[in-house]
């Protein structure tokens, strides 16, 4: 197969205006040295090796309460590699139903003078019809932290939030097309080809072109900023797009790919048993064990065209 390019920068939103003040990675660096020793049987040897950058970031969200008034709480501190905390703080607000679209973040750190500004702490100011249901917001992180319940509470809360209705169109992803997404992507994440210590995840169309991509150390993360900058993409749509990931598949990573209204999600590794019982509840395409020329259907094969080359 013919290797495809996209350029990424053709679809990506760049914000310049003053409300969006966000450390860039000239800044802040995602990639960082440190002395090893390297053992080889009993040879010794002294090198400098590249490591990935992994930072708490302290999310605080900036919102109307239901009288009107302006008000600041913190909304949790992830673990992150800096760098591209927008799309990050996005996907993340998107995935767990905070906002229902990018436009709904009008300002980051939008509030501050530029010394008031530090790298691990963001303030996101939320648009004056946004809702910001703290009882439901709590409930819900408890329900994550609890393998009793999680399960149960997740499927039943996706059930009753707003989010997009798959694509039913049968046959339009070419299934030849999917053991080369994850060659395609690695040629893009600069981050593990230095250090081998990230996850990666990419936006492929049905033609087999990477779209997008971003990395992180946490694959969460990864995926977070990969939504929020298809969020922020105004010439990329959600319809006949995939997800690859670069690892397994939690029941997380599904609730996310939902959200966004993408139909396929693909990766490198093995779905949980609750991953595909969300993916057969919601209608998802959901593919594990993608490499070595092969790839494991676990719901969804409607989609795929099986039969060309």
């Amino acid at each position: 197969m013919a290797e495809q390019k996209v350029n990424q920068d053709d679809y990506w939103l760049d914000h310049k205006d003053s409300a969006f003040k966000v450390n860039s990675n000239q800044n802040t660096p995602s990639v960082v040295t440190c002395s090893r020793q390297q053992i080889n049987g009993t040879q010794v040897s002294l090198s400098i090796d590249s490591v990935i950058v992994e930072e708490p970031l302290q999310i605080s969200l900036i919102y109307s309460d239901r009288l009107g008034h302006e008000q600041e709480r913190i909304y949790l501190v992830t673990m992150r590699t800096p760098g591209d905390d927008l799309n990050l703080v996005t996907g993340l607000l998107l995935a767990e139903g905070i906002i229902k679209k990018a436009c709904d973040i009008i300002g980051i750190n939008d509030l501050l003078d530029a010394n008031e500004i530090f790298r691990n702490k963001i303030n996101v100011h939320l648009s004056a019809n946004v809702v910001v249901d703290w009882a439901l917001i709590n409930r819900d992180t408890t329900s994550f932290s609890s393998c009793g319940v999680c399960g149960k509470s997740s499927i039943q809360s996706l059930e009753l939030r707003d989010i997009p209705h798959l694509d039913t169109a049968e046959h339009w992803l070419p299934g030849h097309l999917i053991p080369y997404f994850g060659d395609q992507l690695r040629q893009y994440q600069a981050m593990f080809m230095q250090t081998g210590g990230v996850h990666g995840c990419g936006l492929f169309d049905a033609k087999g072109a990477l779209l997008l991509s971003c990395e992180d150390v946490g694959r969460h993360n990864a995926l977070d900023k990969l939504i929020g900058k298809l969020a922020r993409s105004p010439k990329l749509d959600q319809q006949q797009k995939i997800v690859f990931l670069s690892g397994r598949i939690s029941f997380e990573l599904v609730q996310k790919v939902l959200v966004s209204g993408i139909s396929v999600l693909v990766a490198v590794g093995a779905p949980s048993n609750l991953a595909i019982n969300m993916a057969k509840r919601f209608n998802l395409t959901l593919i594990g064990f993608s490499r070595n020329g092969g790839f494991n259907i676990y719901h969804g094969a409607f989609r795929l065209n099986l039969t060309t080359e």
